[in-house]
């Protein structure tokens, strides 16, 4: 017998088993295409004979099920085979590793969250328009198109300034505590461990020679990571071509055809991290010898055109108008930074210049390239508002003015006010509809740059008190002002955000001792006996939804945690000296050392059976979106996984061709998709071509299209696309935070045609199931009450037995997803004699 559908079931974050996704034990499951990362697996034919006929791992007769398997791309690390030290020590370089991507993964999110510019074409060519115009439009566009809308420079700006602070922040920890500070004659350090300490007790200049190679080793280190990720989600091309969709990213060829796209952007972060290591040193030698002066002054040089071509290079990215060919400018930069590299570090060997102090780089680099973040992350608050050169404007000012306190505190605290003021007024506008108001893009650098921050001081407060070991009465190398007052502001902040959660906390403890009726008229009915236990965990699962402002204040509040660091360590304003900031500050110094702790032991503790990556969610989340900010973000699984899904589905229908059958009977391919799974789904809709679209439909539980994807990335997954409503914000305080979700504004004109939505393009061919006692699940049109044509349906909110409530989970195993099936995939449709009837067993196993 030919089946009657395909059911492809696709799973979505926390990596769920294939064995879970079919509702199997594991032994009772097979893969058969694939390998450990991304894999297609199905029941065993003989292990399906002994299931009862109602059990959910069962399919119907005239169905086949598999499930993709896509989280080992997301969650697993390459490591190092064997048991030995090496392989230790490099599976746990490996770890910490990836906690050095955060804040590079999270500038990638940002770069998406941008207004994306829908002037691309689907050959990355100029219009025809351009090209009727002749020369003169062409060159317009050739002055525009690199930027690919406002931030897309400036965030590629951002991410180099990420690569520098790196590189800045290893620099004070290996050359400028231990190598330089620890070689002075009047500084005890503890020494190195054997195991490490290969040079003994070398002279001076050999050391720092030594320590200037770790932060370039790094940079090879971090390449070679996320170069090894990246060769496993490389897929190859497909034959068949899907339609180009005007306005739908996700319909662009280039879409994830990643691998290409950021080399040059490495080469040009390499040759950036080469010119920081050779000025580190060079700000200090210059006047010893004139090599050290030309050395300098080149790397000077090199790291200002280093800039220069990150903002004016595209980034090859498939928001792009075309491609962009070669890429001699970076050969050339990397070539030359690499030579004033290695002429700088001959010249240390041989010269033998003297360290006769800290070095001036290390107190004063960390906090000026943070200024210069900090103004681009709060210029990235207006993005997407309706002022072109404000943001900029603002940026600048503030940053200049945190410098300017450095030398004329009163110019500088005038400056920063201004950039305040220019800041609150171009983020003025409130689009509600939008993440966080339309200040996505601002939230999620400063996110960025906090995380990157953090990550710096722990790593300096750290090194520099191993050195210091616990001996008193004695000179140890001390620390940039500069971490030790960004130790003690993110303490500050901790307690503000910690604040919010307890007040919220104590807020649902209140709300959950007499639960109230919790929406009770737009979720399905309770069984008798649960009513008290499904409405405390409505309440609870609210907490949840209200995740979208917390992380605003999270964001915003970290901020200003960066801006009174930079400002205390170039201003140095005499209240840092009262008792209530002191002991701040020193408390600070505790707990960043706790949370360095932490940090260190949870990724390099993750996986010690398995190499798994902790926080796996946040890799979930940030890895869909191709790299194009920095090219040390993680690399993108959605470049292997959304051709893997498409492929499969063109290939199942293929061999089920039923051209002779009315197109009501002939065999479909039905995607199910749990959670972020969903995204995934719709990724690989939009890759079909036409003559399969049309024989697809989609199955979509526990998802976040609308009230996350849709309003983080609106130009990518936005209501314009989808053809889903619009929403708003969760509220923060209110009893449900969805009660606004009326849609009753004026839409602006839309730039997407709606016979391209996803919703039209699907028809009545998309079921989403939701429940209110889901803290990732919600509906995609809206909360009102479903009929029997609705897309939305609501799901079981209790288990089969007393006390079970149903949450993120499970929707597979439910009643209301057997009958959405049934409504996509009828089971009383009935063959023609030559392809079988209803009722036989799973024969095509294709």
């Amino acid at each position: 017998m030919r089946p009657r559908a395909l059911e492809l079931r696709i799973h979505g974050v926390n990596n769920t088993p294939p064995a879970a996704v079919l509702a199997l034990p594991e032994h009772a499951v097979e893969q058969f295409r694939g390998d450990r990362f991304g894999s297609f697996w199905r029941p065993v034919a003989e292990k399906l004979d002994d299931l009862p006929a109602n059990d959910p791992g069962r399919p119907r007769a005239d169905v086949e099920r598999e499930a993709y398997s896509w989280g080992g791309m997301a969650r697993s690390t390459p490591g190092a085979p064997g048991s030995g030290v090496a392989s230790v020590v490099a599976n746990v370089a490996g770890r910490i590793g990836w906690a050095l991507l955060l804040p590079f993964g999270l500038a990638n999110v940002a770069y998406w969250s941008r207004e994306i510019p829908r002037t691309w074409t689907e050959d990355d060519e100029l219009t025809d328009a351009e090209k009727a115009a002749g020369g003169s439009a062409a060159e317009a566009a050739k002055g525009t198109w690199w930027n690919a809308g406002r931030g897309a420079a400036s965030t590629r700006l951002f991410g180099l300034g990420l690569t520098v602070l790196l590189v800045l922040s290893v620099g004070v920890a290996v050359v400028d505590l231990y190598a330089v500070q620890c070689s002075l004659a009047d500084t005890t350090c503890r020494r190195l461990p054997e195991w490490l300490d290969l040079l003994g007790d070398p002279a001076q200049h050999v050391r720092v020679l030594a320590a200037s190679a770790v932060p370039v080793a790094l940079l090879f280190g971090l390449l070679l990571l996320t170069s090894l990720s990246r060769s496993r989600y490389e897929s190859a091309a497909t034959g068949d071509r899907q339609p180009f969709r005007a306005g739908v990213l996700l319909s662009r060829r280039s879409m994830w055809r990643g691998s290409p796209r950021l080399r040059r952007l490495t080469r040009l972060h390499l040759a950036a991290g080469f010119c920081v290591v050779v000025l580190l040193t060079g700000a200090e030698l210059w006047s010893q010898a004139a090599v050290f002066l030309v050395t300098t002054v080149l790397a000077g040089v090199l790291l200002a055109l280093v800039a220069y071509r990150v903002v004016h290079t595209a980034a090859d990215c498939p928001d792009a108008p075309r491609t962009e060919k070669g890429g001699l400018w970076s050969w050339a930069l990397l070539v030359a930074t690499g030579v004033v590299l290695a002429v700088h570090g001959f010249a240390i060997l041989y010269a033998e210049p003297v360290f006769g102090r800290s070095l001036w780089l290390a107190r004063w680099g960390p906090p000026a390239v943070t200024a210069c973040l900090l103004g681009i992350a709060l210029s990235g608050w207006s993005w997407r508002k309706r002022e072109k050169r404000v943001p900029w404007l603002a940026g600048l000012a503030f940053a200049a003015g945190l410098v300017l306190t450095a030398v004329w505190q009163p110019l500088g605290l005038v400056a920063v006010v201004a950039g305040a003021l220019l800041v609150g007024y171009a983020v003025r506008d409130n689009r509600e509809w939008e993440a966080w108001g339309g200040t996505g893009p601002g939230v999620l650098l400063g996110l960025s740059l906090t995380t990157s921050l953090l990550l710096a001081t722990v790593l300096v407060l750290t090194v520099r008190g191993w050195l210091a070991g616990s001996e008193p009465l004695r000179k140890v190398p001390q620390a940039p002002w500069f971490s030790w007052w960004a130790s003690g502001a993110f303490t500050a902040a901790l307690a503000v955000v910690a604040g919010l959660v307890v007040v919220l906390v104590v807020l649902l403890g209140l709300r959950v001792r007499g639960p109230a009726d919790f929406e009770r008229d737009t979720s399905p009915a309770i069984p008798a006996g649960q009513e008290e236990l499904v409405m405390r965990w409505r309440h609870v699962i609210a907490n949840a939804h209200r995740a979208e402002v917390v992380v605003g204040v999270l964001s915003a509040v970290s901020t200003a945690a960066v801006v009174l660091a930079v400002h205390v360590a170039f201003a140095r304003p005499s209240w840092v000296d009262w008792e209530v900031p002191a002991w701040v500050f020193e408390q600070g110094v505790t707990y960043t050392g706790l949370a360095g702790v932490a940090l260190v032991g949870s990724f390099v503790g993750a996986g010690v059976l398995a190499n798994r990556r902790p926080l796996g969610l946040l890799w979930d989340l940030m890895c869909f979106l191709p790299r194009t900010a920095h090219p040390f973000a993680p690399p993108c699984y959605a470049e292997r996984a959304v051709p893997e899904i498409a492929e499969r589905v063109r290939d199942w229908l293929d061999r089920h061709p039923d051209e002779d059958l009315p197109p009501q009977e002939r065999s479909v391919v039905v995607l199910s998709a749990h959670s972020l799974g969903a995204v995934l789904a719709v990724a690989a809709v939009y890759q079909l071509p036409e003559k399969h679209l049309a024989r697809v439909k989609l199955l979509t539980y526990g998802v976040q299209l609308r009230p996350y994807f849709g309003r983080i990335f609106p130009e990518l997954l936005g209501p314009g696309v989808l053809g889903t409503a619009r929403s708003r914000r969760g509220a923060l305080w209110a009893l449900n935070p969805w009660h606004r979700q009326d849609d009753d504004e004026p839409r602006a004109e839309p730039v997407v045609d709606e016979a391209d939505t996803l919703r039209v393009l699907l028809a009545d061919r998309w079921v989403n199931l939701w429940r209110r006692t889901d803290h990732l699940g919600f509906p995609v049109i809206g909360y009102g009450r479903p009929d029997g044509t609705s897309v939305d349906q609501w799901a079981d909110e209790t288990g089969g037995g007393p006390g079970e409530v149903e949450t993120h989970s499970g929707y597979h195993r439910c009643a209301a997803y057997a009958s959405a099936f049934e409504r996509l995939v009828p089971a009383d449709v009935r063959r023609s004699p030559d392809r079988g009837q209803v009722g036989g067993g799973n024969l095509d196993r294709s």
